[in-house]
């Protein structure tokens, strides 16, 4: 066996999964995060990591299968679009009102994405596309929206089935700041948010049992911070 195979077997590629709810700050952070990291690898394609998201999947999307609800918060042409009213089963996606919904928050609004079958089928290839990248020995920075259980479980399963390195970051904030930032997006593209989004994503998407590498607090911690807190863990675990 030659000692660049050796290396290969030795030193598995690594997935960084970034998991938090919509406007904690995440992309920004996974953004920051592969900066530094590709920084480190110095032109090591070995070491360099790749960004891959939950959100790739939604840009695979025409336009004209967005939602009302979505395309009026960006006061964008209704008449384009193939859904007729909300939830009528036409749209890519949809928003669900679970106010009245068990949660540590509670109150109103609080919102739930809801996938058509189609784009649940999307998110499979997107994961199944990173186990991929996985195989090829390609290191992945996963800026994940870890709503649904079995959104979690089949990325587990894909990312297991590859036998990459795995390092969780819980991206945590409170509430408050969640829905500030929430009003505040307002860019007219994908970055828009209904309101409630935050709040019920907040109650779902740390309910999954992962048992994280390092926790990060976006409303009390800069990106810088929350960088330096994943660098060290990574360091410390044997993944740098």
């Amino acid at each position: 066996m030659s000692s660049e195979v050796e290396n290969h077997v030795g030193k598995s590629p690594i997935a960084v999964i970034i998991n938090g709810p919509s406007s904690s700050g995440k992309s920004t952070l996974s953004k920051a995060l592969l900066e530094r990291l590709t920084d480190l690898a110095d032109g090591d394609p070995k070491a360099a990591f790749v960004p891959v998201a939950f959100d790739d999947m939604l840009v695979l999307v025409s336009d004209k299968l967005y939602p009302i609800n979505f395309v009026k918060l960006q006061d964008g042409d209704l008449s384009r679009l193939i859904s007729r009213e909300p939830n009528d089963g036409r749209a890519a996606w949809e928003y669900a009102d679970e106010s009245e919904e068990q949660g540590k928050h509670g109150g109103s609004p609080r919102v739930r994405l809801v996938l058509s079958p189609f784009v649940r089928n999307l998110v499979s290839g997107v994961h199944r596309g990173w186990g991929a990248h996985l195989e090829l020995g390609t290191n992945l920075v996963i800026d994940h929206f870890l709503q649904d259980s079995d959104w979690c479980e089949e990325m587990l399963e894909v990312l297991d089935a590859t036998g990459c390195r795995k390092f969780f970051v819980g991206v945590y904030c409170a509430v408050e700041e969640l829905e500030r930032r929430e009003v505040s997006r307002s860019d007219g593209q994908l970055e828009v948010r209904p309101l409630g989004l935050a709040r019920r994503g907040d109650e779902l998407v740390h309910s999954h049992g992962l048992d994280y590498d390092v926790i990060v607090h976006s409303d009390v911690e800069s990106t810088e911070e929350s960088v330096e807190s994943i660098l060290s863990a990574m360091r410390s675990g044997g993944y740098l």
